[in-house]
């Protein structure tokens, strides 16, 4: 707890402005670990199911195939 204890004096320091921007960088740091654990404990299932068309609205296309370039021949 030594570390906790250090940040929470270092916190104390801050200004009203640096705190609410702490307290914003901590709740999106928190979010996103707490979706990632939510998506590592899920069945394999489950998670297909959710993420399923998640590209709907910009699905991935294979481009026209470039013309083949002309070699010289093996001999």
């Amino acid at each position: 707890m030594e570390l906790y204890q250090q940040v929470i004096t270092l916190a104390g320091k801050l200004s009203l402005v640096e705190k609410a921007r702490l307290i914003e960088y901590l709740s999106s740091a928190l979010t996103h670990e707490l979706e990632l654990e939510s998506f590592h404990a899920m069945p394999w299932h489950e998670f297909i199911e959710r993420t399923a068309g998640i590209l709907a609205d910009d699905p991935i296309e294979r481009p026209p195939q470039l013309p083949l370039e002309e070699r010289e021949p093996l001999e």
